[in-house]
């Protein structure tokens, strides 16, 4: 299919999405007049009728013609990367540009996302061209190579030499229109379905106080709901339509990556996209966050530099490169504007050698100058305000303090418990609730399971004991982390390494067994504490 009938085909889809709601209200009014001229004088039905087209059609009308749609202000997210401050990168986009003869973005933006993405601040639909943005993520520029950054680069410029900005532009407003209409019509019916309902529970009330059965009947969206369904159906066909033109695009956007960056370089980027995205977010919610709660960040670069801590480190590297060579078989979503990444590889990699092997070797992030820098401005502009509260520390810290803060956490239910019973909330303590025969009346004290807390006698003690020794680990471990005496260490490969005091490496275990049997014994565990430093006192 041609770029114009491509472009014909979306424009006419997002007019059908008009002439839809206006073929609604038309056909609604033309019944009117219809239902008036057969009648040979007004009769009361008439009202009725009219009426009940007026509630069909007045939803459609207000949603889809009358409502203002807001308006992007134009400001794209990000970190504008200026020629005078980024030469090299702007160096490989006009490169890559002058190969493909397509004219180059006004301005490129680093956003912290696993993307790359051109848009276009194009009119009538996107027919008539506009200034040109061009968006990178940070993990890419960590991830990738130059080689494979250069490939990414093509692919967006390929959707340039294939015109598909513009085409890209029709489609994004039919998306936006039938969306908006789609979700206009949800709204009210969600609002007619709670004014109704609220109505429904009062009489309930009413019947209930009369000593009369409720009546059973339930509130609906009415016919906004309707509507609603019928628009859902036309937006299924336009996003079958759309989507399919945008899995080709994607083919052939991949080609001109293929002959400007090379076949390798090519299929290595599009394998090492999902792994990058998957790694991100492990990285996110595992080491970035990681102190959130307690109040505490990375230095200033490292919430998304951080990443490539992660990415060197060589289990890591192992695990990701593995991931990279088995991409999942997945199957083509019809409403999806890309193909799976499996198959879009397959289709690179079965092209004919070209012999240039997988391009430039070094890092990607080696193109942006004063790169920590930079990625400090991307968390000014990217992170929530709450981000603005926190202490910036480096690494080591951040998983000390951050780890000690869900230790303190996990043990505050057994020191709540332990204040309850009029006893010291620490791991001495809990000692002296096990040794004066309390443990159970502790444990009880806990949250427990259904099953816990419908058993009696022998099973009771059984549910009863491991949490006894979990909380005993917990309070230890805390007890020691305060005095010093344990710490965490952070570990790019794992998660971070508990260090207790040597003594506790063997005997810790047994002796949390020992405090935990039927016939307590505190002793191994006391003397471990008071070997470490910590008497009882």
């Amino acid at each position: 299919m041609s770029t114009s009938i491509r472009a014909v085909t979306a424009v006419a889809l997002l007019v059908g999405f008009y002439l839809l709601a206006a073929g609604i209200v038309v056909g609604l009014l033309a019944l009117d007049i219809a239902l008036y001229q057969a009648s040979d004088h007004m009769r009361p039905g008439l009202f009725k009728i009219w009426a009940l087209t007026a509630v069909i059609a007045y939803p459609v009308v207000r949603v889809v013609f009358l409502t203002r749609r807001r308006k992007d202000d134009g400001e794209v997210p990000g970190v504008l990367l200026t020629r005078e401050q980024q030469p090299a990168l702007w160096a490989v986009v006009d490169r890559i540009s002058e190969r493909t003869g397509v004219r180059g973005p006004a301005e490129i933006r680093l956003v912290p996302e696993v993307n790359a993405g051109v848009y276009e601040e194009a009119r009538m639909l996107g027919l008539v061209p506009g200034k040109r943005h061009l968006v990178i993520g940070a993990p890419l520029l960590i991830g990738l190579t130059e080689g494979e950054l250069e490939s990414v680069l093509a692919h967006e410029f390929g959707h340039y030499s294939n015109r598909d900005v513009r085409l890209a532009a029709v489609t994004v407003a039919g998306r936006r229109a039938v969306l908006h209409t789609i979700g206009g019509l949800h709204q009210r019916a969600d609002q007619h379905q709670a004014t109704e309902a609220a109505k429904l529970a009062a009489k309930a009330e009413k019947r209930l106080a009369k000593g009369r059965k409720p009546s059973g009947e339930q509130a609906s969206g009415g016919v906004d709901r309707v509507l609603a369904k019928l628009f859902t159906l036309y937006a299924k066909l336009y996003f079958r339509v759309s989507e399919a033109v945008g899995r080709r695009q994607e083919y052939a956007a991949d080609r001109v990556a293929a002959q400007i960056a090379g076949r390798d370089a090519t299929a290595a980027a599009l394998r090492k996209i999902p792994v990058l995205d998957s790694a991100q977010d492990f990285y996110l919610g595992r080491y970035a966050t990681l102190g959130w709660d307690a109040g505490l960040l990375p230095p200033p670069g490292q919430v998304y530099g951080g990443l490539a801590h992660l990415l060197t480190d060589p289990k890591r590297r192992q695990e990701l490169a593995e991931y990279a060579l088995e991409l999942p078989e997945e199957q083509p979503d019809p409403y999806d504007s890309h193909p799976p990444i499996d198959r879009r590889v397959a289709a690179i990699e079965a092209l004919p050698d070209d012999g240039r092997g997988p391009g430039a070797a070094g890092p990607a992030l080696a193109l942006l100058h004063d790169a920590e820098r930079v990625l400090t401005e991307l968390e000014v502009v990217s992170l929530i305000p709450e981000a603005a509260g926190k202490q910036r520390v480096e690494w080591p810290e951040l998983v000390r303090g951050a780890m000690l803060s869900h230790a303190r956490e996990a043990a505050a239910p057994a020191y709540r418990a332990l204040t309850e019973l009029g006893l010291r909330p620490t791991v001495h303590g809990l000692l002296d609730a096990v040794d004066a025969g309390r443990a159970w009346e502790f444990t009880d004290r806990l949250p427990k399971s259904e099953e816990a807390a419908a058993a009696t006698g022998r099973a009771a003690r059984e549910f009863a004991r491991p949490v006894l020794r979990e909380e005993l680990a917990h309070a230890t471990v805390v007890t020691l982390a305060d005095a010093g005496l344990a710490r965490w260490e952070l570990s790019w490969s794992g998660p971070a390494e508990l260090h207790l005091p040597d003594a506790f490496e063997d005997g810790f275990g047994a002796a949390l067994d020992a405090a935990c049997a039927d016939t307590a014994d505190t002793a191994p565990l006391r003397a471990l504490l008071a070997g470490a430093g910590l008497p009882a006192a």
